[in-house]
């Protein structure tokens, strides 16, 4: 397990020195959920694409007591709980995604006189254990995808990888089912969730865990780096015996590594219930190292030279002209002015819910694409139309210049487009056809010179 930490220390490593803009500081959080790094946000992985991470993480954890036995001069038994892993989500619809996480985990403790319960476990001293940790199958759906407020349920089962003759086992061999919710606004996002714990048996029921958390993404560099704050409040609910409640703190950052769609996340985190009550040693400081790789919006495709052929033949030359014969002269003639070049375009439609100019997630995925073409080519400009639908309340012309604005806005803000390249105009509810519905729209055009 050491190797593979050394191993994923250090492709991290040749990472950062390559990192470059990302188009968006977007990821899988350590279970697998888009997030942050273990608070779920209410994104989802576009549909039909996958993401996956590779990561390490450190949690500092106090044990339980165990039932019946005398207090040791060192106790409480503190321990460390590593676990290197990886995770692969998939988009199953535009907001409904699916995750899959597995690993391998190590429990620590240096020798002292002390002795606690971990999972059910009794365990006295010195502790040093590997095993592979549960296989988490989970998934996620955004109940409000139109909102500024957004909502997410999510719920997942961790199947056992351990069976009940195994003595040495720190993880029971019965199934965990976690559910829950979150709500991401701007930067910040809550979450609540609660975990049933699978029970060992023999008369030892395991404590179920009650969680609150909160996290902020905040932006340092704008599509570069972005820092990534999260407190999680861990609260136990019955179990035969149980550890106290705790608060982690965790401050990170994460990093665009190219126009490819890796990311990679470092951060710290401190058991802060832990030190308060039992001092700093042991240390009660973790950490968390991630890789991730997220899909991004395709680029414009330029369409192909024309190549000749290489079993063409060779070219004729042309048979010598004839010597000049002597011809009277000319009259002048004034040559035409030349033709202007063609000019090529894109048309691109975004539609708007009724008398709404709020960007839906599809029309921002739109002009993700259009905010590509005016990257690739620094001459393109682009022209904006807002329309109306002629049932729509309230001022159509207002609407119509709302909406093309919105549009605009999103690609100056959000993709630092020069505003000065793309001109916005409202046409309210010319052109509306048959279905009028159709006419809740903004028309954007594209111009390469």
């Amino acid at each position: 397990m050491r190797r593979m930490r050394t191993g994923l220390l250090l492709a991290l490593a040749v990472a950062l020195l390559a990192a470059s803009p990302l188009s968006a500081q977007v990821a899988p959080s350590l279970t697998g959920e888009t997030g942050l790094f273990t608070v779920y946000d209410a994104q989802t992985v576009p549909q039909g694409r996958f993401a996956f991470s590779l990561f390490y993480s450190m949690w500092d954890r106090t044990a339980a007591p165990i039932p019946f036995l005398a207090p040791q001069p060192d106790d409480p038994l503190r321990y460390s709980n590593d676990k290197i892993g990886m995770t692969m989500s998939f988009g199953l619809l535009p907001n409904w995604e699916a995750s899959f996480s597995a690993g391998q985990r190590n429990y620590s403790a240096d020798d002292r006189l002390w002795a606690g319960n971990i999972n059910g476990r009794d365990r006295y001293g010195e502790v040093d254990h590997d095993e592979t940790d549960k296989f988490r199958i989970g998934t996620k759906i955004i109940l409000n995808p139109k909102d500024q407020v957004k909502v997410a349920a999510f719920g997942a089962i961790y199947i056992p990888t351990q069976n009940k003759d195994d003595a040495d086992a720190y993880t029971t061999y019965r199934s965990d089912v976690e559910w829950g919710f979150s709500g991401t606004y701007g930067i910040f996002t809550g979450q609540f969730s609660y975990l049933w714990t699978g029970d060992l048996g023999e008369d030892f029921d395991v404590a179920n865990e009650m969680r609150f958390a909160a996290g902020l993404g905040i932006p340092l560099i704008p599509n570069v780096l972005r820092g990534i704050v999260e407190l999680d409040r861990v609260m136990y609910d019955g179990g035969t015996t149980k550890p106290p409640d705790f608060t982690d703190a965790t401050l990170g950052a994460r990093l665009g590594l190219g126009d490819s769609g890796l990311v990679a996340s470092a951060g710290v985190r401190a058991n802060v219930d832990r030190w308060i009550k039992e001092g700093s040693s042991p240390s009660n400081i973790g950490g968390i190292l991630q890789i991730s790789w997220m899909p991004q919006p395709a680029k414009a495709v330029e369409a192909p030279k024309a190549v000749p052929s290489p079993h063409e033949p060779p070219p004729v030359e042309p048979a010598p002209a004839p010597a000049p014969v002597a011809q009277p002269a000319p009259v002048p003639v004034v040559e035409a002015p030349p033709a202007p070049r063609p000019e090529t375009s894109t048309t691109d439609e975004i539609l708007f819910d009724a008398a709404k100019s709020r960007l839906t997630n599809i029309a921002k995925a739109i002009l993700d694409g259009v905010a590509l073409r005016l990257k690739n080519n620094l001459s393109a400009t682009c022209t904006i139309a807002g329309f109306t639908d002629p049932g729509e309340k309230g001022d159509h012309a207002a609407l119509a210049q709302a909406r093309a604005d919105a549009a605009k806005d999103y690609l100056v803000k959000r993709h630092g487009i020069d505003a000065s390249r793309i001109q916005v105009e409202a046409k309210g509810d010319a052109e509306a056809g048959d279905d009028a519905t159709r006419n809740r729209r903004a028309v954007v055009t594209v111009t390469f010179p």
